[in-house]
């Protein structure tokens, strides 16, 4: 990213159906102006259409347990299509999104929800501070206008101790999906620490959210940000994809599978996935809702060795890179540092 601008991570599906990262120059909002920078995370796309006028997602009335909400005295309009123009070859129910006021009371409900299964399932890992934090919930949460253009789905925003949701309107399979995502980027490890530099009239900002650290030095006499760096969000949109899919699961095994099948940050949720059966569960769940990051890199380091969790790290950002080339390179490199380190916990097992 350049120097100052909020940002928010975005995903789109390429021609393969594998998940990307769609964020960009041109997709950043401005920053405040204050000049402040926020930490987003986050964001989602739907998977393709089938190219219908008005279509939003193609998808499948929610099962019982999936933890949706209904029953609000509005059912979704459903039409059906033609099947010779269904990329499935089948009749398709498709939902329109619904009214603003119901899709609002819709996506509160669902994050409670999600925090409640979040700190029942991973409680454990937080800090009495932290899971005070998450049981009050996210300071605010929208549900929103889906974008065509833009292809997020939602997005995390977290800025000055306070935190934000948005989720788009786009159905309740989608709302379930992208709520619990956003979800977690809230329940992960939030830190914010600025260090005053007076003689150099500002002060340099420090945040954290999971597995993703950033930092920006902020001028207080133009109210510009610059010397922007940032490592460690396709680790973090990978963990968080997996811990979103595992948790749909857990409330209903078709929910989780109709996410796996939408292949969110594809490459970065598998090699997640290898990395926490080689370190274990704990490991990874102590890094990003603990933020104890420094007994991951310890722990990768001593089965792939000297900067291995650097190298590994390095991947996963890549994995989301708006470059196909890129990320199947990436995803190469990573599976071999995963292999060395499977092979070398196998010797010491």
């Amino acid at each position: 990213m350049g120097e100052g601008g909020d940002f928010d991570d975005g995903l789109t599906v390429d021609d393969s159906g594998e998940g990307m990262s769609a964020s960009s120059e041109g997709e950043r909002e401005e920053s405040s102006a204050a000049g402040e920078m926020n930490l987003s995370c986050g964001g989602e796309t739907s998977p393709e259409s089938s190219g219908l006028p008005g279509e939003a997602e193609v998808a499948s009335a929610p099962a019982e347990g999936t933890g949706s909400v209904s029953g609000h005295g509005m059912s979704p309009s459903e039409i059906n299509i033609n099947p010779n123009e269904t990329y499935a070859g089948i009749n398709q129910i498709l939902e329109v999104p619904h009214t603003a006021e119901y899709a609002q009371e819709n996506v509160e409900l669902l994050h409670n929800q999600s925090v409640a299964q979040i700190l029942d399932m991973n409680g454990k890992y937080m800090s009495e501070a932290d899971r005070e934090r998450v049981a009050n919930g996210v300071d605010n949460i929208k549900a929103i206008e889906y974008e065509p253009n833009s292809g997020k789905t939602g997005g995390y925003r977290f800025s000055e101790g306070k935190s934000g949701i948005t989720v788009a309107n786009i159905n309740s399979q989608q709302l379930e999906r992208s709520t619990k995502h956003e979800t977690n980027h809230f329940a992960s490890k939030n830190r914010e620490i600025i260090v005053p530099q007076p003689d150099q009239h500002g002060y340099t900002v420090h945040k954290t959210v999971g597995t993703r650290q950033a930092s920006w030095f902020h001028s207080t006499r133009t109210g510009e940000n610059s010397g922007y760096t940032e490592t460690g969000r396709g680790m973090n949109e990978g963990i968080t994809t997996m811990y979103t899919n595992q948790q749909l699961t857990e409330l209903n095994p078709k929910s989780g599978e109709a996410a796996k099948r939408e292949a969110v940050y594809a490459h970065a949720t598998e090699l997640c996935e290898q990395l926490e059966e080689i370190v274990g569960q704990d490991t990874i769940k102590e890094a990003y809702y603990g933020g104890k990051l420094d007994a991951l890199e310890e722990k990768v380091n001593s089965l792939a060795g000297e900067k291995g969790f650097e190298s590994l790290r390095e991947c996963l950002d890549r994995t989301i890179s708006d470059d196909r080339a890129e990320r199947v390179a990436a995803m190469k490199e990573a599976q071999g540092i995963l292999a060395k380190m499977h092979e070398e916990g196998g010797k010491s097992a």
